[in-house]
């Protein structure tokens, strides 16, 4: 039972390095938005969508050649870097959507 613990420790070890090392300090991406949409909730909720497709897109390109744990990997580093991205645009509105989100 032991050795099953640690296989499984190691093992998830190897596939969550991946997703950490993208989303680590090393990892910048620019977001394109509108500050003048995000004046509004309907507008936030636009270009919330629009940051949270970028930010998707660009995991899935930086965890490509990955073949275990992709899937768990995209959603780590895609959760991160979309939080980090709304807590950078400080705007009252985006972040209200992205609490709705989640």
């Amino acid at each position: 039972m032991t050795r099953l613990l640690i296989a499984a420790a190691l093992a998830l070890t190897t596939i969550a390095t991946p997703a950490f090392a993208a989303t680590s300090e090393k990892f910048q991406m620019e977001v394109e938005f509108s500050r003048t949409k995000l004046a509004t909730p309907a507008g936030a909720a636009a270009e919330y969508k629009q940051i949270s497709q970028q930010v998707t897109d660009r995991c899935e390109a930086e965890h490509e050649d990955m073949n275990y744990g992709k899937q768990f990997a995209v959603k780590f580093c895609t959760e991160r870097t979309l939080a980090k991205a709304v807590r950078r645009i400080a705007e009252p509105n985006l972040t209200a959507v992205h609490t709705a989100q989640n």
